[in-house]
């Protein structure tokens, strides 16, 4: 049973890879950037990163605003994957969207990391765990199937094969009502437990 959900999920282990590489090179080009940044720029974010953790401090950040930011920001980049991945250049597009997402993603740890040095792995570590875990598999999954989609469009147009359309384009909304339930699950999390519990760290460890 556990094996027939993992390959609606993960339904073609070549798609697999790529969205992974993709991601993974966004990862390190986002962390790679932030340390080769201007020593002006490393300034701002670095102000920046202390300001997000002096509000998380002082009880400053309102969380049913994040959680409305966090929340939109998800949904955009679903609804984007999706209509992308009914054009035909849709792969290019959700390709370069899967690496922002990862070269935000590496910005924002390395960014931490910078700020706080080996302490910054302890708020990284959480920002991962409770802010962006959920977030990275939902972008992973939808992508996925975004890139299949798109891939099955191609065939039909230049080979005519429509076999099995019927079937991906059902685990297709399957998985987009899967995925906004997450979203809206990883915003949960980022709006009400990340802060509460990055505030219990900063007070015992920085």
């Amino acid at each position: 049973m556990i094996k027939n959900y993992s390959k609606i999920i993960f339904p073609n282990k070549k798609v697999n890879i790529l969205v992974i590489m993709v991601l993974f090179l966004g990862v390190i080009m986002g962390s790679v950037f932030a340390n080769i940044i201007g020593m002006n720029d490393r300034t701002l974010v670095i102000d920046k990163i202390k300001l997000f953790i002096d509000n998380i401090n002082n009880n400053s950040i309102n969380s049913l605003v994040v959680f409305k930011n966090s929340i939109s920001i998800n949904l955009i980049y679903i609804i984007l994957i999706v209509l992308f991945s009914l054009a035909v250049l849709g792969i290019i597009f959700n390709l370069l969207l899967l690496f922002i997402k990862g070269f935000v993603f590496g910005f924002t740890i390395a960014g931490f990391i910078l700020t706080y040095h080996y302490k910054g792995i302890i708020l990284s570590l959480l920002y991962l765990l409770l802010g962006q875990l959920l977030n990275i598999f939902v972008i992973i999954i939808i992508t996925i199937y975004g890139l299949m989609v798109s891939l099955k469009f191609l065939k039909i147009i230049f080979k005519s094969d429509n076999i099995g359309v019927r079937k991906i384009l059902k685990n297709y909304l399957i998985i987009i009502g899967l995925v906004i339930i997450i979203s809206v699950i990883a915003s949960i999390c980022e709006a009400f437990l990340l802060p509460a519990i990055v505030k219990l760290i900063i007070k015992l460890f920085i």
